[in-house]
C-alpha cells in the first residue's frame, strides 16, 4: 500500500521525493505519537491504537522506495557501504537502548522515543527539501 501511494505521488507535476518523504516521515511521527498517547492509559481506543499503527506501517511502505531513490540520488557509489555502515551505528544504538530500557519507559514510552525520533528525522529530511529545491531554483 506503502508502495503504491509513493509512485503515485512523484507522478504528480512538481513532484520532488524530498518533499514526499518529508510528509511520509510526518505522518509516521504523528501516527507514532498517537499511539503513545493512546497506549499512555489516559484513554485506550483499541481501533485507534490500530488506525495509528496502520498508518505507520503504510509508511514504512513508503520510506523503502523513497529513501532508496534518495540513496541513489545523493550517496555516491565508490562510498555507498562505508556511509550506509556509519549511519547504521547510531540507529542500531537507538534500538538496543529502546529494549534495554522498555521496562522503566513503558509501551508508550518506547513509542513517544521513537515519535520524537521521526519528528528530528523530518527536521533533517525538510532541511534536504529546502536545499534540493534551492538547488533546482539555481540551476
Amino acid at each position: 500500500l506503502g508502495s503504491l501511494t509513493f509512485g503515485k505521488l512523484l507522478k504528480r507535476k512538481n513532484s520532488m521525493t524530498e518533499s514526499t518523504a518529508t510528509g511520509m516521515l510526518a505522518a509516521a511521527a504523528a501516527s507514532m505519537g498517537a499511539g503513545a498517547y493512546l497506549t499512555s492509559g489516559a484513554t485506550t481506543s483499541l481501533a485507534g491504537i490500530m488506525g495509528a499503527l496502520c498508518l505507520y506501517e503504510a509508511c514504512v511502505g513508503m520510506y523503502f522506495p523513497a529513501i532508496g531513490t534518495l540513496r541513489s540520488k545523493y550517496v555516491p557509489d565508490e562510498q555507498k557501504s562505508v556511509i550506509l555502515s556509519l549511519f547504521g551505528i547510531p540507529l542500531n544504538t537507538l534500538v538496543v537502548l529502546a529494549y534495554l530500557f522498555v521496562k522503566e519507559l513503558g509501551m508508550s514510552g518506547a513509542l513517544g522515543v521513537s515519535s520524537a525520533a521521526l519528528a528530528i528525522a523530518t527536521g533533517c529530511m525538510a532541511k534536504l527539501h529546502s536545499i534540493a529545491k534551492k538547488e533546482t531554483a539555481d540551476a
